[in-house]
């Protein structure tokens, strides 16, 4: 394992420790209809009346971690591999943007008014709002946050597919296959 690697699941762990610790809350508000307000973050050991942990986000924050170690575990996999001179490849940099854009999908989630809350597959919403400073009395859509994920994961999938670098002779079979290519061209010309 190299010390990038090593690095990458330090880092790894100390964003699932960070996570365990503060994670996503819902206040249920005894005047309304046992609506969940999202609440923020607090500490865990925190004993918050009429609080509930938020465990759909909370699992989606874990698996936006993990699909980032992911990533970047694949970055430096492919810098060991990599023998050419240019260091920034098409499927590094498109590492890089689908890593940003699921940091970016978790930061600006989507949120709608609680009034507005149905029980429909696909719920309305009022917009994007940074999750640290949301105006009150907003719900995060988590069907709508998860479609987004899986969007943003699906065309980085693709782009890889697209980037693939054309692999060279791989064997020995190919290479002998290659040679007698040669010969037969050298006699035929």
């Amino acid at each position: 394992m190299s010390k990038a690697q090593k690095i990458l699941l330090a880092l790894t762990a100390f964003n699932l420790s960070l996570i365990l610790m503060f994670p996503p809350f819902d206040d249920y508000s005894v005047t309304s209809n046992n609506v969940a307000i999202f609440g923020g973050f607090r500490c865990v050991l925190s004993g918050m009346p009429n609080a509930v942990v938020n465990a759909s986000f909370l699992f989606l924050e874990i698996v936006v971690v993990l699909i980032n170690a992911g990533i970047f575990w694949l970055v430096t996999l492919e810098n060991k591999s990599r023998q050419s001179r240019r260091k920034l490849s098409y499927r590094k940099a498109t590492l890089f943007i689908v890593a940003a854009n699921l940091v970016a999908v978790m930061l600006f989630p989507p949120f709608e008014y609680i009034s507005h809350m149905t029980r429909a597959a696909l719920p309305t919403f009022e917009g994007f709002y940074f999750l640290f400073s949301r105006p009150p009395y907003r719900v995060i859509v988590t069907p709508i946050l998860w479609l987004e994920v899986i969007f943003v994961l699906i065309n980085g999938g693709l782009l890889l597919l697209a980037f693939k670098e054309r692999s060279v002779l791989r064997n020995d079979d190919d290479i002998k296959a290659a040679e007698l290519m040669m010969k037969l061209q050298k006699r035929s010309s």
